[in-house]
């Protein structure tokens, strides 16, 4: 099991742990009425700045608190499904997972506080999720999927259904939907942020193996036909090479 996958799986045994907690917490509400009460709201995110401040850890573990069990099971379907496809390590999938929760706790709150809503909360990973599905379809669009029933399928065809999928509830715009919609921004940024580095990998490395073949060539051309073959410009490019080969010792 690759350490990608093995991140995911935590990510998800998480989200499960969480809710067994939750789960337990309403089988004793017949002894302890107040226990789920207190439990939703010590782990969801407030709409209001003022309870954040009193609980802040709740910008992370909102996003590992699912108060229905469909909610919980179609998030993790699809966590499971992309997260071990973010191309890069399990870093990547960690940080499109955070960054698309607390992306999307901001534009919850941002939302709530348009509509003048105080008492409102945030729970699910659905923000997160879509983060780490979006940035995955932005960074290996083209990858070539073998679905069951239906054959290759490219991964940016499968992540645009699971965006859909994970948006069926939010029918008219609400807070929940603004975090929605921030979870999907903190994936397009990673996403083109990951791909635009590697752009640039890709040209500096393209870049280095055409000055290592000049070089080459004038080395070659200098062996063969003596130094006075070569050019004023070409002997000064092989001058900074020797100096570039003295630095570095």
């Amino acid at each position: 099991m690759s350490q990608t996958a093995r991140a995911t799986l935590i990510l998800v045994a998480a989200n499960m742990a969480v809710y067994l907690v939750i789960f337990a917490g309403w089988l004793t509400r017949g002894f302890f009425p107040d226990l789920p009460g207190s439990l939703t709201s010590s782990l969801a995110f407030p709409s209001s700045p003022e309870s954040y401040f009193s609980a802040p850890w709740t910008v992370f573990t909102y996003m590992f608190t699912h108060l229905s069990f469909i909610h919980l099971g179609i998030n993790m379907l699809w966590l499971v499904g992309f997260g071990p496809m973010v191309r890069g390590g399990w870093k990547r999938t960690v940080a499109a997972y955070i960054a698309g929760g607390i992306c999307g706790g901001g534009a919850f709150m941002a939302a709530a506080l348009c509509e003048d809503i105080q008492d409102a909360n945030l729970a699910g990973a659905s923000a997160s999720v879509l983060a780490v599905v979006v940035a995955t379809g932005i960074i290996s669009p083209n990858r070539k999927l073998d679905l069951f029933l239906i054959g290759d399928a490219k991964l940016k065809w499968v992540a645009a259904v699971a965006v859909i999928t994970i948006l069926a509830g939010s029918i008219n715009f609400s807070p929940a939907t603004a975090a929605h919609l921030g979870g999907m921004l903190a994936g397009v940024a990673i996403g083109v942020a990951v791909r635009y580095r590697e752009k640039l990998i890709s040209l500096r490395a393209m870049e280095q193996a055409r000055q290592r073949t000049r070089r080459l060539g004038l080395i070659h051309k200098a062996t063969m036909s003596g130094f006075a073959s070569l050019s004023e410009p070409e002997r000064l490019e092989l001058f900074d090479l020797r100096n570039i080969k003295v630095n570095q010792n």
